[in-house]
């Protein structure tokens, strides 16, 4: 039976690195020293990339840096010097994978989110591929032998049986995950999914996957990840895994709410909403939720509350978003659930922000290099259809957690720094400097950061994250009894601001 190595970089997680901005360091094992044995090793193996064209990648991406980082100092970096020092071992590198490396190593020297290399393949998938909504890049190779775990990307030894084709697609069971108290807890599970019809209830710890410890998997992660880094990419790494090709089996155990096993077989379906192509990202699926819900507050009154939710900052979000705000403008408060939204196109969260202030305001300015853009948010008038509609009025929580990031942030901070939402949950990823993408000769793609972003008080999401303004945080035992704290204390804050005017 052959396998291979899971690696924190497959379809789903690229997205995720991309769209969170995560800044992709290395395993401290995989610098680009070398030994003496190790050199020669090297020199003995059959060189799949010339020098020319290594030096054109990692050339093209070192100068696109120097000339449109946002910061003529590189964060304190002498880049320079950064330059000088790994060209040579990119001069060297006898595959594509260890020329990614040995540029990751470059950009990881900056120490800020939004710097990654892109492989082409997955920048550009083949639209055959994306048409069946199979996608063999989950766990991406390459055209060159013997390059697993050789592209500059976090990886960790964990071996899983490869002829399952978990994590090579676009089909999933439904399944959330979030990482509470060092498990992978089941956090909601999608109506009318594959999981739901089997079963598979909030609370529930994944244990397994087939027959890999899930647990085993986390304490490797743990060796190398910070805690709040846990919340993001151990989430990717699990959610990506749970992802398969259109009915595809997914062999699950959890240990349920007495903790005894439950084995389940769960056939993948394709996720909801669309695929978007956006740039030179890869395909991604979009989609946006939106529910009316009424609870009788303290006063024995009716609250009416609208919920909307989506999984990424795509184009296709803002129609979906302004017919959600049209169907809900009646409602007394509002719910936005950014929880595990990593991010995507900035300009959106302006886009979005004009269903939600009453007056002329801005979420905040972004900084590049000789210039400055503010994040202007102009009141709706009229939908797009045509019909007249006014922002909303009632108060609004915003949900967000670790797995909120960029865009995510963007919007929450700058909507929070206005006074106009109260944000809900737990700091956010902290990974907010929007950033471009360009191609590389190799047809690679360098994604990088050209600007900083402070929110109307000055505040900085970079590193910091948004603070909540009330911290709550999912509990096990809250989720196998149905509760999801942090929604419910958002309803209970907006029936508290009804009941206060």
């Amino acid at each position: 039976m052959s396998s291979q190595p899971i690696q924190i970089r497959g379809r789903r997680i690229t997205i995720g690195l991309l769209m969170l901005g995560l800044t992709l360091l290395p395993l401290g094992c995989s610098g680009t020293q070398q030994t003496q044995s190790e050199t020669s090793t090297q020199s003995e193996r059959t060189r799949l990339i010339s020098e020319a064209d290594a030096l054109a990648d990692f050339d093209a991406a070192w100068q696109i840096v120097y000339d449109t980082h946002y910061d003529t100092e590189f964060n304190g970096v002498d880049w320079v010097a950064v330059r000088d020092e790994l060209r040579p071992a990119a001069a060297n590198a006898h595959t594509r994978g260890e020329l990614r490396a040995i540029m990751m190593d470059m950009l990881n020297r900056l120490g800020q989110s939004h710097f990654g290399i892109i492989p082409g393949a997955a920048a550009d998938p083949a639209p055959e591929r994306h048409a069946t909504n199979h996608d063999h890049d989950a766990i991406p190779t390459d055209d060159e032998p013997g390059e697993m775990g050789e592209d500059g990307y976090r990886e960790i030894d964990v071996v899983v049986p490869q002829d399952n084709r978990d994590g090579e697609g676009d089909a999933d069971t439904g399944i959330d995950l979030r990482i509470i108290e060092g498990h992978a807890v089941v956090s909601s599970v999608r109506e009318n999914s594959p999981a739901q019809h089997a079963g598979v209830k909030t609370g529930w710890i994944l244990s397994k996957i087939r027959d890999r410890e899930v647990d085993g998997i986390l304490a490797q992660l743990r060796e190398a990840l910070s805690e709040e880094e846990m919340g993001i990419h151990a989430v990717s790494l699990l959610s990506g895994q749970l992802q398969g090709p259109d009915q595809s089996t997914a062999r699950l155990t959890f240990l349920d709410e007495a903790d005894h096993e439950v084995e389940l077989s769960i056939e993948r379906e394709p996720m909801p909403g669309e695929f978007v192509k956006f740039g030179n990202l890869p395909p991604m699926s979009t989609h946006l939720d939106w529910k009316r819900e009424s609870f009788v507050n303290n006063d024995g009154e009716r609250v009416e509350i609208g919920i909307i939710k989506f999984n990424i900052w795509m184009i296709p979000i803002a129609p979906k978003f302004e017919r959600a705000m049209y169907e809900l403008r009646d409602c007394d408060g509002l719910i936005i659930d950014l929880r595990g939204n990593p991010g995507g196109v900035g300009a959106l969260s302006a886009a979005i922000g004009r269903f939600l202030v009453d007056e002329k305001a801005s979420l905040g300015t972004m900084t590049m290099r000789g210039a400055e853009l503010s994040f202007n948010i102009d009141p709706v008038i009229v939908t797009t259809w045509g019909e007249e509609i006014d922002p909303f009025a009632g108060p609004i929580a915003i949900l967000q957690d670790s797995g909120s990031a960029s865009t995510s942030e963007v919007f929450a901070g700058g909507l929070q720094s206005l006074g106009r939402v109260e944000v809900i949950g737990t700091r956010s990823a902290g990974m907010a400097l929007p950033a471009s993408m360009d191609k590389l000769p190799s047809g690679d793609v360098l994604l990088h950061a050209i600007a900083d972003f402070v929110s109307s008080t000055g505040a900085r999401m970079e590193d910091g994250g948004v603070v909540p303004d009330i911290e709550v945080k999912l509990s096990r035992e809250d989720l196998l009894k149905g509760i999801d704290t942090p929604e419910t204390v958002a309803k209970q804050w907006i029936s508290e601001q009804i009941d206060a005017k």
